[in-house]
């Protein structure tokens, strides 16, 4: 059995990653600095932090995995304005970390560094939809921690032979993503209307981006390809290949839970930066792996409501 580490274990990709891996084979050993409480602990669950080098170098020591993937991030480009320290040295360590590991030991691991689209940039809209040859131009703190993060992985696999796959991943979404990210926002206080717990205002920043939206279970079916079959030292989006406007999405939101809303702007929402469009080619990663996305955005909005409506009736309200 292919014993695969993924570290960010905890989080919301990783546990619908630890789930698709483990059923297709793999022995998962997982790595979070923050184990989520609510979920029930794995045997093959490690608490360590990924900064401190002397606890990554032992922990793969220990394991020895065949196969990485490294998810653990500071994944909010909102938040990495607030604390850009922060995010660039909680985002760059562990991946030094993991490649110096490859370096000095000779591993035969196979490397897979999920990274964001965020680093693209502003774009013009002749350029889109967005292929991986196109330049980075990181516009916040946090596409700035993903672009580094690149950068090393492609000088570790060009000076060292590291084999390494990195991936620029567009938006994702599903049940358990936390409500500071857009849709997720948009689900929980629709539900909340529609049970009568606030007014029927939609809190929202910028609704005028577009964004190309996939679900986490296709996204995370993507990882488990390239784990196999990416080409090492290559960058793939992992994308839909369409954009739908949040103001688009948001409508569609209420109109399927059956509520009327009122849109109210919350500057506190909004970046000082921002991006009017993002929409990937997802060409590559098809001819390389034959991976598309499989789930229409209606299923996974509708995924969001059900997930919502569920915790806000655990709680009792």
């Amino acid at each position: 059995m292919k014993q695969v580490l993924v570290t960010g274990s905890a989080g919301f990709v990783g546990r619908v990653l630890t789930d698709v891996l483990e059923r297709e084979g793999f022995q998962v050993w997982g790595i979070d600095q923050h184990p989520d409480s609510t979920e029930p602990q794995r045997e093959r669950n490690i608490t360590i932090d990924l900064k401190n080098r002397s606890e990554v170098v032992s922990i793969l020591d220990k394991i020895g995995p065949r196969f990485i993937v490294h998810l653990a991030a500071q994944s909010s480009a909102g938040q990495s304005f607030a604390d850009p320290h922060f995010t660039i040295v909680n985002n760059l360590l562990p991946v030094l970390h993991i490649l110096d590991y490859l370096r000095t030991n000779d591993a035969d691991v196979r490397l897979l560094v999920v990274g964001s689209a965020e680093v693209y940039g502003p774009v013009a809209k002749q350029d889109l939809p967005l292929k991986e040859t196109h330049e980075a131009n990181p516009a916040s703190p946090y596409a700035l921690s993903k672009w580094l993060q690149e950068e090393c992985c492609r000088q570790y696999a060009s000076l060292y032979d590291i084999d390494v796959v990195m991936t620029r991943s567009f938006n994702h979404t599903g049940p358990g993503q936390r409500d500071t990210f857009v849709l997720p926002s948009f689900a929980k206080q629709i539900v909340e209307i529609k049970e009568g717990l606030r007014e029927p205002r939609v809190r929202v920043g910028n609704i005028d981006m577009r964004r190309d939206f996939s679900d986490v279970k296709d996204v995370c079916k993507a990882y488990t390809l390239l784990l196999r079959e990416g080409k090492r030292g290559r960058i793939y989006n992992v994308c839909s290949g369409v954009s739908h406007s949040l103001r688009d999405l948001l409508e569609a939101l209420a109109s399927m839970a059956h509520v009327d809303i009122e849109i109210d702007v919350d500057a506190e929402r909004t970046r000082s930066v921002d991006i009017d469009e993002l929409c990937g080619d997802n060409r590559r990663i098809a001819s390389d792996t034959g991976w598309t996305t499989k789930t229409p955005i209606e299923e996974t909005l509708r995924s969001l409501l059900d997930y919502w409506s569920e915790s806000i009736a655990r709680l009792g309200h």
